[in-house]
């Protein structure tokens, strides 16, 4: 038996002692019944996109907000304009020597790991 057939049986057998356990749950199945349950799931799904919209644009993005201005506050050399306009800032910005040493090596030593391992 497949994957996705054993997880549709379980939750299959889910609904049904939801159901037996819960008397009030009898609705539900009829209208799944009455809909089908692709439709129902659609809709279960348009809720939970509104949901995480919601959250994202109420509490997420005003967090990023609020990050983005410490950010440049901190940093301004490497805000976007700036960079955009003299790109060679984003080398000079860091302590660029130790950096770049620093990545040579570990992606050395990450090539030397996955080929050790494959």
């Amino acid at each position: 038996m497949d994957w996705k057939a054993r997880i549709w049986k379980y939750a299959t057998m889910l609904v049904v002692i939801l159901i037996v356990l819960n008397p009030e749950m009898a609705e539900l199945a009829l209208f799944i019944d009455a809909v089908g349950l692709e439709i129902f799931l659609m809709l279960v799904e348009i809720q939970v996109i509104v949901f995480f919209s919601l959250l994202y644009h109420n509490r997420i993005k005003l967090f990023l907000i609020v990050l983005q201005r410490i950010w440049k506050n901190h940093n301004p050399d490497l805000s976007w304009n700036n960079l955009m306009a003299g790109p060679e800032r984003l080398i000079i910005a860091g302590q660029s020597q130790a950096i770049l040493m620093y990545m040579l090596v570990s992606s050395a030593a990450i090539g030397i790991a996955l080929n050790v391992v494959t």
